[in-house]
């Protein structure tokens, strides 16, 4: 039973869920699992970011790069010899929030190896690019085609109530905004132009999607019902749009400025910042919850599912954003807060990852 602390923590957040901490089985590799490629992908990136003010953050970067590709093949892999065995699991699997932490995953990892691999190996810099351009094209056509189904489903009306796990259907092309501003320039003028306008749309659709779906989320999540035990680490998943977009709003006005006149650029530059600042005001409030909630489903020994990684990838598009929008704005006290975003972000991927690997020794041969 919680004690009186934890009552009082509850009631400050939203109330204890009633639920006790109990092992789950752990799923099998499916979309369910990439939030791991998600989380440890953009931890690899905003750690080679951030290697000039953190120690030993670029030899980290390089080994978390390494993870994030292991999990993205092996469970690429794993679902493969799952479908050989049952063609029918595709079908059932169809509609699941999931499939975008697939897309997400996907660019996470190969945008961390077109930033890192070319700063290492500078010979490769190239089929690195290429690797990221590839998986942004691939990973944008499944976020839109996840992102198209969930509007096929609210007009039939069999989309579930809204929650935080169900905006993860809509959140891909928010990722694929800010990663094809990153592969437009490195794409021939004409492509790189479809490629930032493919950018500016994914990032106008899931802004628009993500915030319908967040506001009644917590609107459910803190008048009527709690977030089950299990399922708390969901609580950080809506700062991913507040990160990812200020990070995408950045990153494709740094690409315009060379298509763009003066005076077009300087405007499009300022409306970005100014996004970023009133995202940094409203997230703080959201950071703050979702933090509070995640630890305290820590405390309360919640279970471990494959949704503990749901509170990384969000972290990082908070480290991603700060970084992005301190290099803009020249103001270094919200780079260093991108940065403090970067090193919880570690913390969450370790937690993430130890969890894992402890759910999966204990499961029965």
């Amino acid at each position: 039973m919680p004690s009186v602390r934890d009552s009082r923590l509850g009631l400050l957040v939203n109330p204890d869920p009633a639920d006790e901490p109990r092992p789950l089985p752990v799923p099998p590799a499916g979309p369910i699992w990439y939030p791991a490629v998600m989380g440890t992908g953009i931890l690899a990136n905003t750690l080679h970011q951030c290697a000039e003010r953190l120690p030993g953050a670029a030899a980290l970067a390089v080994v978390v790069l390494l993870i994030s590709w292991a999990l993205l093949i092996g469970l690429t892999a794993g679902y493969g010899l799952r479908l050989a065995r049952d063609p029918g699991l595709l079908g059932r699997d169809l509609h699941s929030p999931f499939w975008g932490p697939v897309a997400m995953g996907a660019m996470s990892a190969g945008s961390a190896a077109a930033t890192i691999v070319p700063a290492h190996l500078p010979g490769l810099s190239a089929a690195a690019w290429a690797v990221d351009g590839v998986l942004w094209a691939l990973a944008t056509a499944i976020g839109l085609a996840a992102e198209w189904l969930h509007l096929l489903r609210r007009r039939r009306g069999t989309e579930p109530e809204p929650s935080f796990v169900s905006c993860l259907a809509v959140l891909a092309p928010m990722v694929s905004s800010t990663v094809g501003a990153g592969v437009a320039a490195h794409c021939p003028h004409i492509l790189g132009g479809i490629v930032l306008a493919i950018s500016a749309f994914s990032w106008i659709a899931s802004l628009v999607l993500g915030w319908a779906i967040f506001i009644p989320a917590y609107r459910s999540t803190l008048r009527r019902a709690p977030l089950p035990l299990a399922a708390s680490a969901s609580a950080i998943i809506p700062l991913g749009i507040v990160g990812q977009s200020v990070a995408g709003a950045v990153a494709i006005a740094a690409q315009s400025r060379a298509r763009l006149g003066d005076g077009a650029a300087k405007v499009l530059d300022a409306a970005a910042n100014g996004w970023g600042w009133a995202m940094l005001v409203l997230g703080a409030p959201m950071i703050a919850w979702g933090l509070l909630v995640y630890a305290r489903g820590l405390a309360r020994s919640m279970p471990f599912t494959p949704g503990w990684f749901g509170a990384t990838f969000p972290i990082g598009t908070l480290a991603l954003g700060g970084i992005l929008l301190g290099g803009s704005t020249g103001v270094a006290a919200v780079t260093w807060m991108g940065t403090a975003a970067c090193v919880v972000l570690t913390a969450t991927v370790s937690i993430g990852l130890a969890g894992a690997a402890t759910a999966l020794l204990r499961e029965p041969a």
